[in-house]
């Protein structure tokens, strides 16, 4: 996967949750400003609960502001991990995702707050990127 296509489909995602309210409702409880790196190819995500109910997103290299929970991982991890193949607690025990933030147990609560992220991301890479679909182990 190429640093614009994984930026293609994330802005895609993002879109599609903002436009539901309670998608957009859920992940905007999430302990936020919220970070996605992926190393690999230099790309960032970061998310914030926006104006009325809305989400704020962009792919800029410095958070503004800056993020509470940073989670950092390649390029395959995060495929995995955001089409709900790999476990975050077991990718964060053995390396393959790193997370930070000033209050550790935000970061227990962040993963049920973006599943729509995770929902969302496996149904369009199933209907639109099946190059990318990665099969039940």
């Amino acid at each position: 996967m190429s640093s614009k296509e994984l930026r293609q489909i994330l802005d895609e995602v993002m879109r599609s949750i903002d436009a539901d309210p309670e998608d957009a409702r859920r992940l905007s409880g999430a302990p936020a400003p919220l970070r996605f790196e992926f190393t690999d190819l230099r790309l960032a995500l970061n998310i914030a609960p926006g104006a009325t109910g809305h989400l704020r997103w962009d792919f800029a290299q410095r958070a503004k502001p800056k993020a509470r929970i940073r989670l950092r991982m390649d390029s395959e991890v995060a495929n995995r991990l955001l089409q709900g193949r790999e476990n975050a607690a077991i990718a964060i025990a053995r390396g393959r995702l790193r997370a930070s933030a000033a209050d550790p147990g935000a970061i227990l609560r962040v993963f049920p707050a973006v599943l729509p992220l995770f929902s969302r991301y496996r149904e369009l890479v199933a209907a639109r990127y099946p190059h990318l679909a990665v099969s039940g182990d």
